[in-house]
């Protein structure tokens, strides 16, 4: 599974809630964005083809403030 998020101000937020809704993915809402989960398959190629770019990748240990990864050297 990969997860990504969609903000809350992206003119096709509610698109991709309503396809991952009708998917019945696992979601999370948040004030400023909605994380979820797309599993392996068809489902993300489907997923990469429509939304990608419109969503972001979450990287665990990556701060969506500044962008830095905690892997990063300074």
């Amino acid at each position: 599974m990969t997860q990504y998020c969609v903000f809350t101000q992206n003119p096709e937020f509610q698109s991709v809630v309503e396809w991952l809704v009708a998917r019945e993915l696992r979601l999370e809402v948040h004030l400023n964005r909605t994380r979820f989960w797309i599993p392996s398959g068809t489902v993300h190629t489907e997923f990469v083809l429509r939304w990608y770019h419109c969503c972001s990748r979450v990287v665990d240990n990556e701060d969506l403030i500044t962008g830095f990864s905690s892997d990063m050297t300074h």
